[in-house]
């Protein structure tokens, strides 16, 4: 069984989805990196929100804007879900950092 993530590991993982709201990109890389090597769960969930921040950026770009109402709706429910303790998989994402 996997160990329950504890309530500032959740709050960490729920702070890197909702960052991309405010800050893009950089949001999910300054909360990966700094607890990928204090917590497997932060290590999946902040990969998981950079992940989807660069392809949300990009589709965001393409769509003129339009593509980023999603990505913030995403965003927030990933949010929730890791502040909950549960690893959250975005319906459409293209994993580069793994």
């Amino acid at each position: 069984m996997a160990e329950i993530p504890s309530s500032d590991e959740r709050m960490q993982a729920m702070l890197a989805h909702l960052s991309i709201i405010v800050l893009g990109i950089l949001g999910p890389l300054i909360f990966w990196m700094i607890g990928k090597d204090k917590s497997a769960f932060i290590d999946d969930q902040g990969k998981e929100a950079l992940n989807f921040s660069i392809v949300g950026t990009i589709v965001g770009i393409v769509t003129c804007g339009v593509g980023l109402l999603v990505m913030y709706v995403f965003a927030v429910i990933g949010g929730l879900a890791a502040n909950k303790g549960e690893t959250y998989r975005y319906p459409f994402n293209w994993r580069i950092i793994k």
